[in-house]
Formats: structure tokens, sequence, C-alpha cells
């Protein structure tokens, strides 16, 4: 997984993830929806056929925590979940 910085500023952050699609597109953003000093988190495929493993994400925090903060604690929540299901799975087999 590559991750392109397209625009920061100081409370938002445009940045383009290389290698992933909808699949994990949408996992990061109900995660980072999680964060109560996210003010907008989203993302978007430009086109399905040509940049689908490319979304771009918007991400938007009160001031509070930076955004690149706020994805830090998003990515740590999405791999403690990872394990959690790996775990889960492992143990139900």
């Amino acid at each position: 997984m590559e991750i392109e910085i397209l625009n920061s500023q100081k409370n938002e952050l445009e940045f383009r993830i290389v290698g992933e699609d909808d699949t994990f597109a949408n996992l990061l953003r109900k995660i980072l929806h999680e964060d109560n000093h996210v003010s907008f988190a989203a993302y978007r495929i430009i086109h399905p056929l040509t940049e689908r493993d490319k979304p771009i994400f918007k991400l938007v925090t009160d001031g509070k925590e930076s955004p690149v903060e706020a994805l830090t604690k998003a990515g740590k929540k999405t791999k403690t979940l990872a394990k959690k299901f790996r775990k889960d799975l492992i143990d139900k087999v």
C-alpha cells in the first residue's frame, strides 16, 4: 500500500491510497467517522475502470487533533480489528 499526499493543511488532508479499492476505503472511512475529532471523512474514485485501486480521501478534523493523528489512530484501530477477526476465526474453525 502506498499513500500519496495530494494536499495538506492544518486541519485538512487529501491523499490517495494506491493499491486499495472500495473494501479498504469503506472500512477506513467508517473508522475515521468514529473519531470525535473528525469533522469530515470521505473518499471518491475518479473512474471505476481505470482508477478503482486509487481512492482519493479527504479528511477534515476539528483542530484538536491533526488529520495525520486521526489517520494514525484509524490505522491502529484497523489493525486491532483485523487481529481480533483473525483470532476469532481461528478459534471457531
